[in-house]
């Protein structure tokens, strides 16, 4: 076997991972900070990254194969999607086997493989034996990862300080261990599991995907900048400071991940409907957490009317209030109304719209929200689409609001409806026979939270053990 003359640092992720550019500045960033901290005499190639390092005519896999065995190093990004691929799987077993060879032939740990908590992650046992926490990345990196640092922050300490510690123990490998290189060509499909890829949940709406529509301290409107619930973007929001420290979302995935759930969260950009349409199909909860504040302002305000005007049986929106300062500012609400005009027109009751959220709420309007969505994606994996009805290629156009002389919505007669029923739903359609079996038209303004049988809980109450699918 002979030394490593490979890059630096082999750069292991999910593909997944990578849809928003993140893993790209990371790998740019480490880069560079190793050439600082080598004053200039780092060796090319510096790392190797398949999308970045591989040229236009080369054969992907044989390229990738070349590089994995002779890397010095891997920076693996550990996230949910990491622990899922079985790609990733082999390509950290290639470099646990070689640093396994190393310890017999000298008799020494090898700390070749580098993790880094790219989102946060419950970390298999079969790799869990490699340290991937210290005290050096602070606090802020062990509970959002490193990838939400970088979007928050990327010129931040936290940040920059974190890739330095990474280049420094990349630098120590190179210029501390040799690994050794396998003598025959590797074969990565061929390679073992290093871990157990983890399986997609199954169950409708057992992952719940966060959407935040919220300003920062510099973007939100004129009068709330620099409010203490705002931070240096949108997802840092959180409206129920002092009482919470964490931002909106934090919390949000605090409560659904301990029952079990997976999560996901990103802001509510001009692209929602695609966005919530995807998650349908994927048959994903999802939640929007909108300010009060930043919904009727650019650039929220035309997704939000977008989305309000389209039907999405399967997400909910909830807006925090703070007591104190927006409870009773009846404009204000008048405002998110005018963005949320369908939406409001359906009364208080439906559990999937909740306004003025006070803290103390938060917990159970939340639940009973993903709760009513989850049920609805269950609606939809288990009722028969009988042709031209809708099925679940997408949620369908909104039905349109009757107005009365005041211009609001109209209190007297739906069409073809009695007096007072312009806010209720309408009367669901008979059953009937498809292929031999009930079809059950599906009606999205129907709220049963528990329409087959299983134990009616609230699926944030306490006394329950587990969570979705256990």
């Amino acid at each position: 076997m002979g030394e490593p003359v490979g890059p630096y640092f082999f750069l292991s992720y999910a593909r997944i991972d990578d849809s928003d550019a993140y893993v790209q500045q990371f790998y740019d960033d480490l880069c560079t900070q190793i050439i600082e901290l080598s004053d200039g005499t780092a060796q090319v190639p510096i790392g190797f990254r398949d999308n970045s390092s591989i040229r236009i005519g080369e054969h992907w896999s044989e390229q990738l194969e070349i590089a994995l065995a002779g890397c010095h190093s891997m920076v693996a990004l550990y996230s949910p999607a990491y622990f899922r691929s079985a790609w990733c799987s082999r390509e950290a077993g290639v470099m646990i086997r070689r640093a396994g060879e190393y310890f017999a032939r000298t008799r020494r740990g090898s700390s070749a493989l580098i993790p880094v908590l790219w989102h946060p992650v419950e970390v298999p046992q079969e790799v869990g034996h490699i340290q991937y926490l210290t005290d050096g990345f602070g606090s802020w990196y062990a509970d959002v990862g490193l990838q939400r640092l970088l979007q928050r922050a990327p010129t931040g300490e936290d940040y920059t300080g974190a890739v330095r510690l990474i280049a420094q123990r990349v630098l120590d490998v190179v210029h501390g261990e040799d690994l050794p290189v396998p003598e025959e060509p590797l074969r990565l499909a061929r390679e073992p599991l290093s871990f157990q890829p983890r399986t997609e949940p199954t169950r409708p709406g057992s992952t719940v995907q966060f959407f935040v529509a919220a300003g920062s301290s510099e973007s939100a409107p004129g009068h709330r900048r620099g409010a203490p619930y705002y931070g240096q973007a949108g997802l840092d929001w959180n409206p129920y400071h002092p009482q919470e420290e964490y931002p909106l979302y934090q919390q949000a995935q605090r409560l659904v991940t301990a029952q079990g759930y997976g999560t996901a969260y990103r802001e509510v950009g001009s692209g929602l409907n695609r966005q919530l349409n995807q998650a349908w199909r994927d048959d994903q909860v999802t939640i929007l957490l909108v300010d009060a504040w930043s919904a009727p302002e650019p650039p929220y305000r035309q997704p939000l009317e977008q989305f309000d005007r389209t039907e999405h049986p399967a997400t909910g929106v909830l807006v925090p209030c703070h007591p104190r300062e927006e409870r009773d500012r009846e404009e204000l609400w008048s405002r998110v109304g005018d963005v949320f005009e369908r939406k409001s027109s359906r009364g208080v009751h439906d559990r999937q719209f909740q306004l003025r959220v006070c803290f103390d709420d938060f917990k159970k309007a939340l639940g009973r929200m993903v709760s009513a969505a989850q049920n609805n994606l269950i609606r939809k994996r288990t009722a028969v689409v009988a042709p031209g009805d809708d099925g679940d290629d997408g949620p369908v156009a909104a039905r349109p609001i009757l107005r009365g002389p005041s211009g609001g919505p109209q209190g007297g007669t739906r069409a073809g409806g009695s007096p007072g029923s312009a806010n209720r739903p309408p009367a669901p359609r008979s059953p009937r026979w498809s292929g031999g079996r009930a079809h059950i038209p599906y009606d999205p303004y129907a709220f049963d939270p528990y329409p087959y049988p299983h134990t009616p809980q609230d699926p944030f109450d306490g006394r329950r053990e587990g969570g979705p699918g256990r």
